[in-house]
């Protein structure tokens, strides 16, 4: 195997020239890293790429920034993100923003040190200042997956939450539900507030906008059971159904339920909004909206791709979401 003294001699430079060029080819000059990428090609010097990665001043790395690591709707898109990334030679690096816009900031400046290629975005709880200065400060390229921006034009994959919600609400209204109530994520991310229209534009069609109960969540466990007791007391006024914007909030309710002595479905039919692997397993199994999740990071990191090799893109996405009916929704039953 040649070494990193084999590239020097060939590139007429110290070892630490070359240690230099590779760590940070911006300290040396463009001629330096020509000098040094044609050294590497011709010694054989690290075969994973270095040599193309110093002529396109590439780091083959990309950020995939989560509002939430311990949420696991995560868990499959960021296979389906790595699926793609490893084939194409790319590590992936998570960023963790724990629902603290400013967090970001510390990931959004690998992209002007060369120490990141793009950026997958999977939540809007980023500062607008930090992607217009993205833009301002040169080719950077951002992808959104998942969520999205209603105020900006930057590539996206994701699904139709409004015609998801709809199928929702539609389903309960076949099954016989007159009282539906929604328990829907933050209220200011875009995704919900389409989720929202949809609901609302459903139980309008049906006659049933009147008095419907709407809570808000944070799509986490907790604020599911929090506030299911919330909406599942005065019980004499209690809805017949609850559509909630997560399956993590749909199993919080399930427990808010069974504590104030409900049965699910047969007093309340519950829907959830991901399908996530537990909705499976939970008791009753979780009837819920299911989202392609590996497809969505799949897509998303193709699309990034093709955005890092200024190739033509689809740059807005959106894939199809389906009804999946499990035990915790049925026909309500007379009071």
């Amino acid at each position: 195997m040649s070494t990193i003294k084999e590239v020097a001699s060939a590139a007429g430079c110290s070892t630490a020239t070359v240690s230099r060029a590779l760590a940070t080819p911006d300290k040396v000059s463009e001629a330096t890293r020509a000098r040094v990428a044609r050294a590497i090609a011709e010694v054989g010097y690290t075969p994973n790429g270095a040599a193309r990665s110093l002529r396109r001043r590439e780091s083959r790395t990309i950020v995939a920034l989560l509002p939430d690591i311990s949420n696991p709707f995560f868990s499959e898109i960021i296979n389906g993100i790595e699926d793609v990334a490893h084939q194409a030679g790319y590590r992936v690096l998570i960023g963790d923003c724990e629902r603290d816009p400013q967090r970001a900031g510390a990931y959004f400046d690998l992209l002007p040190a060369n120490q990141a290629d793009g950026m997958l975005l999977l939540t809007a709880d980023v500062p607008r200042a930090l992607l217009d200065d993205a833009r301002r400060r040169g080719r950077f390229p951002l992808v959104m997956a998942c969520e999205f921006f209603d105020d900006r034009d930057l590539p996206t994959v994701t699904v139709d939450n409004y015609r998801a919600a709809c199928q929702a609400i539609d389903y309960l209204v076949a099954l016989g539900h007159r009282r539906i109530a929604t328990l829907t994520g933050p209220v200011h991310n875009p995704i919900c507030r389409e989720r929202e229209r949809g609901v609302s534009d459903t139980l309008t069609a049906h006659g049933l906008a009147g008095g419907a109960q709407t809570l808000a969540g944070d799509f986490g466990v907790h604020s599911g059971y929090v506030q299911g007791l919330a909406l599942l007391t005065p019980l004499h006024s209690r809805p017949t159904a609850i559509f909630c914007h997560s399956d993590e909030m749909a199993i919080g309710v399930i427990k808010a339920a069974r504590q104030l002595g409900l049965e699910v479905p047969r007093d309340v039919s519950i829907i959830g909004f991901d399908n996530i692997r537990l909705s499976e397993y939970c008791d009753p199994e979780l009837t819920t909206i299911s989202q392609p999740r590996a497809q969505i990071g799949q897509a998303a990191m193709r699309l990034l791709l093709g955005l890092i090799h200024d190739e033509p893109v689809e740059r807005q996405q959106v894939l199809e979401t389906r009804l999946i009916v499990r035990q915790s929704t049925g026909q309500p039953e007379p009071r």
